[in-house]
């Protein structure tokens, strides 16, 4: 399989759509590397843990100019679980949709995380 570089777009659950921030990642990585990638990309939120304690979620999130400043919780969106193990290319198998949130990161509770 060929690289094949996504854009993906990411917001840390429970935050404003407005946050949404992007990670460029080939689809040949596993979601372990879009956690790597993520801890790097937003290093001050994740400071208290490391990359393989955030979960991610696939979501499909829209963003639009009406409800940007409204934040995203979990329970609120269709959202799927995504292993460490699973390649990207098998996480998104079609186009992605402009202006869309993609993944959804969730925190490690509170004293779990390693300092």
């Amino acid at each position: 399989m060929t690289d094949n570089p996504l854009t993906l777009f990411c917001l840390v659950g429970g935050e404003a759509r407005c946050q949404a921030f992007s990670v460029d990642i080939d689809a040949s990585k596993t979601v372990d590397h879009l956690k790597k990638f993520i801890k790097a990309e937003k290093t001050n939120n994740f400071s208290d843990a490391d990359a393989d304690q955030l979960t991610l979620w696939r979501v499909s999130v829209a963003i639009t100019d009406d409800d940007e400043e409204l934040p995203i919780l979990l329970d609120s969106v269709n959202k799927k679980k995504l292993g460490p193990a699973t390649r990207i290319s098998k996480v998104f198998t079609e186009e992605l949709p402009e202006e869309t949130i993609q993944i959804i990161v969730k925190r490690p509770p509170q004293g779990n995380a390693n300092t």
